[in-house]
């Protein structure tokens, strides 16, 4: 009967996610493509 009253844990216990490094560098990377992309859609053609 304890079996079905516990609760097991599937999962091993993580440290909170606060600042992590992959998720700053994949952060970064979204921000800098979309900058770039918004800029290259801006751009007025410089040719005549």
């Amino acid at each position: 009967m304890p079996d079905l009253l516990s609760r097991p844990e599937t999962e091993p216990e993580e440290d909170p996610a606060r600042f992590n490094r992959r998720r700053m560098v994949r952060w970064l990377a979204i921000l800098t493509v979309g900058t770039v992309v918004i800029l290259a859609c801006l751009q007025e053609p410089l040719y005549p």
